[in-house]
């Protein structure tokens, strides 16, 4: 069993709510545990909303004049909290996983079912909760009230499928019936910090090795492709790369849903526009193509999976370092998806990309299984692992390391040892040489 409190802010006040996580005949429960609402309780809430339907009151107006002679501050807290939660800045009986920032999906598959979430220590799991909606319409209300909140808005009977960004940036996809059994809705949630290469390597993510060779790969302008399965920490670990790019560099990033955090001043945000009408649509291969105009150091693609990739292909010949994930289990997966419709890249430019990385949940833990390297051998595009068993890179392996050795004239070895040594130690300070700048650059 394990044990936390989610401190649910609203308005100023805050909430700390228990929460519980306990397994039962192989199933895990996420059990939320909120003020206890008495028939008093119910009934001073309805008299604040029906001053403020009634009389045209603000919720705080309506509640000091509801609850102004309320004696018992044990009675006014629960009024209080439900009131916020159901009327301003909650929202209503999933608040509480929202503002948890342990949690990263919230579903809801069927009305008569509780509500499931995921654990970020958990991943690939799904949780039963003790949150659930009493009606089909209860669950439609909501998520027409979602529907106000986010952008864009529109759902409706000609349209019963909603796919939104809430303030907080949390992806929300549902539907409110029609085509689905009733109402349902996932919600991907933005992580409230995006973690550090030195966090992953403490989470057992990958090794100190291999970060460093993804970061060095990346900052000398390579084209990284991280693969996996959803869920499985791509986006974490593209992130976690490009944060150590360096400060002066120009980063142009490309996302359907704002994921990626950097603390680049010289970074531009573009992103995708849905649209019914064509014309008015953006999709990924308009912004890469546009991006180029930006003359960036580095372009970085959320997610890859159309016709963009060819953009890509051709911006990292022109010299532009390039980072993007996309969905492949295995290199086998990959060579298949990328060289077949509706991609059909050619087999030559597959020698653009430095390294594939794959991630993947084993155990439990969201892990870097394999990273490989494109080789050309009698015309054939091989991809060949320069992980060693133990998570290690073998740097007599990787080409790419060899190549870049010669084109900038440095000592790989001693570069990833202190990179390495550097991420071991997540309070050194690094400070690059004047001449490694210069290279670099050049």
């Amino acid at each position: 069993m394990s044990n936390y409190v989610v401190n649910v802010d609203i308005d100023g006040f805050t909430f700390r709510i228990p929460v519980s996580i306990v397994t039962r005949e192989d199933t895990y429960y996420y059990i939320v545990k909120e003020p206890k609402c008495d028939t008093q309780c119910v009934d001073l809430k309805g008299k604040v909303i029906d001053a403020m339907r009634q009389r045209s009151l603000t919720i705080f107006d309506a509640m000091n004049e509801t609850l102004r002679n309320l004696g018992s501050k044990q009675l006014m807290e629960p009024i209080i909290y439900y009131l916020l939660r159901d009327l301003r800045g909650g929202y209503g009986p999933i608040t509480v996983p929202l503002f948890d920032p342990n949690i990263e999906e919230v579903e809801l598959n069927n009305w008569s079912y509780p509500i499931t979430v995921v654990h970020r220590d958990l991943p690939g799991i799904r949780l039963v909760t003790n949150i659930r909606f009493n009606s089909e319409v209860e669950a439609r209300d909501f998520i027409m009230s979602i529907s106000k909140r986010g952008l864009p808005r529109s759902v409706s009977l000609l349209k019963p499928y909603l796919e939104t960004i809430l303030p907080e940036g949390h992806r929300f996809t549902g539907t409110i019936g029609e085509i689905t059994i009733g109402p349902t809705f996932s919600i991907r949630k933005f992580p409230p910090q995006s973690l550090t290469l030195e966090e992953l390597i403490l989470k057992g993510t990958l090794k100190p090795s291999a970060a460093a060779y993804l970061w060095l790969i990346t900052e000398l302008k390579g084209f990284i492709m991280i693969s996996g399965p959803m869920s499985s920490g791509k986006t974490t670990l593209l992130s976690a790369i490009a944060s150590k790019l360096p400060i002066y560099s120009k980063i142009v990033t490309i996302e359907d849903t704002p994921e990626i955090r950097l603390p680049h001043p010289h970074w531009v945000r573009m992103f995708t526009r849905e649209n019914e009408d064509e014309r008015s649509r953006i999709n990924m291969f308009d912004l890469v193509k546009l991006a180029v105009r930006y003359r960036p150091d580095y372009i970085i693609v959320g997610e890859v999976r159309g016709e963009e990739v060819h953009a890509l292909f051709q911006a990292s010949a022109l010299g532009h370092g390039m980072l993007t994930t996309f969905h492949a289990s295995t290199p086998e997966e990959l060579l298949i998806r990328l060289t077949n419709p509706p991609l059909n890249v050619n087999i030559g430019n597959l020698q653009l990309l430095s390294s594939v990385v794959f991630t993947t949940i084993r155990n439990g833990k969201r892990i870097v299984s394999n990273i490989v390297e494109p080789i050309i051998n009698n015309g054939s595009i091989e991809f060949q692992s320069i992980l060693t068993n133990s998570g290690d890179v073998d740097i007599k392996k990787s080409i790419r390391l060899r190549i870049l050795e010669k084109a900038y004239g440095i000592d790989i070895n001693k570069e990833l040892i202190r990179r390495e040594s550097m991420l071991k130690n997540s309070n050194a300070s690094y400070e690059y040489e004047i001449e490694e700048i210069t290279t670099i650059n050049n």
